[in-house]
């Protein structure tokens, strides 16, 4: 039972149980596209999993907010984001989703939407490690979001095949954005920028749905890409220009940014036009998501993994994903050795940096500040 006052579960508890379905919602989907996803119950399973998975994020906010935030769940949180993103939209990019062959979106899509997230990580890493700070732009705040939104309508719309639903869906999503808007500004006197983004994006879908079905979840996933690569504007132009005005470009900031353009170049391709395993492309973007994740942290605090390290797991797996794409008949052993790869570095990087994100250093800090106060109260009885 709970000291008083504390809550039954915490902030971390509720991140680490988003965690655990993933890959349930990614097999729900698979099982949706093999039997046809009109009034598909594995396809309803998959929308109730995948909104029950992303309330959770907000559930576990809440909980941080009340409660007080950790280093763990500082890391957990947005690892579990994009490892969420990516267990729905791997499904939804393979030709093999559908019987027959057919995917829900162009993979490259997806791909360039991934490149983007490692991109991004690797170089916030490189910023971490030089103290440069960037302030997150609006666009990047609500960017996952977007991201989680749209495999909410990607599942719904192929589910329900109502056009006549469809169309009164997305008016009345065009339509509350601005009610509430207008509601927040009349009682808070506060200006809801988002409802603007909100209206647009569902007007923009809209006027897809009804100039032709086909082309409107493309259109979404590609208005995902656009917003989620406009999103990493300050980090790529602005922020660049202050890693290239420093002159101290490393081996290890290198090789950062080429495993974030690699690997996922990689699997998406592998995804594209292979029959490579699955799970084991899956498994590779959960580790390595999570992996750059860890890096951040632990370049804020100067231990960041060196270049010899990072670069013998990524180019590793990278080689690896090469060599099942240019040798598909031993596309299988490639991509099983990729995974073990990945598996075992960064499974390293977490035990290596476990003392960052169990906050042992922090309890260690404390410890020693509360026997150094208890010394001095001491002396200053005698």
């Amino acid at each position: 039972m709970p000291p008083p006052g504390r809550p039954w579960v915490t902030a971390n508890q509720v991140t680490l149980a988003r965690l655990i379905p993933m890959p349930l919602l990614s097999w729900l989907i698979y099982q949706g596209g093999k039997t046809g996803f009109a009034h598909n119950p594995y396809m309803w399973s998959a929308l109730i999993a995948g909104t029950l998975i992303a309330c959770t994020d907000w559930v576990d906010g809440m909980l941080a907010r009340k409660w007080g935030p950790t280093v763990l769940g500082g890391l957990l949180d947005p690892i579990a984001d994009k490892v969420f993103v990516a267990f729905a939209y791997l499904p939804f990019a393979d030709p093999q989703l559908i019987t027959g062959g057919g995917s829900l979106v162009p993979a490259w899509a997806c791909g360039a939407m991934f490149v983007r997230e490692f991109f991004v990580t690797a170089l916030r890493s490189a910023y971490e490690q030089r103290d440069l700070t960037l302030k997150t732009s609006y666009l990047a705040k609500v960017k996952t979001w977007t991201q989680m939104q749209g495999i909410g309508m990607m599942l719904l719309f192929p589910l329900v095949a109502n056009d006549a639903f469809v169309f009164w869906l997305l008016l009345i999503g065009a339509i509350i954005p601005i009610v509430l808007m207008v509601t927040l500004w009349f009682t808070r006197k506060k200006l809801w920028r988002g409802a603007f983004v909100m209206t647009g994006g569902f007007l923009a879908i809209l006027g897809l749905q009804l100039y032709n079905t086909r082309y409107t979840i493309p259109g979404i996933m590609i208005a995902i890409v656009v917003l989620t690569w406009a999103s990493a504007f300050d980090y790529v132009a602005v922020g660049w220009k202050q890693l290239r005005g420093r002159g101290d470009f490393s081996r290890a900031d290198f090789v950062r940014l080429v495993g974030s353009i690699s690997i996922p170049t990689l699997v998406f391709t592998l995804l594209a036009r292979t029959d490579t395993p699955r799970w084991t492309l899956f498994l590779i973007m959960a580790l390595e998501l999570a992996a750059g994740g860890l890096d951040n942290l632990l370049s804020h605090h100067k231990a960041a993994t060196k270049a010899l390290a990072w670069g013998g797991r990524v180019l590793g797996v990278s080689v690896m994903l090469g060599g099942a794409l240019l040798a598909p008949d031993r596309a299988d052993l490639f991509a099983i050795i990729a995974a073990a790869g990945s598996l075992g570095g960064v499974a390293a990087e977490f035990w290596r940096g476990r003392n960052y994100f169990l906050d042992k250093r922090i309890r260690d800090k404390q410890n020693r500040a509360a026997a150094a106060a208890a010394v001095t109260a001491s002396s200053d009885t005698h």
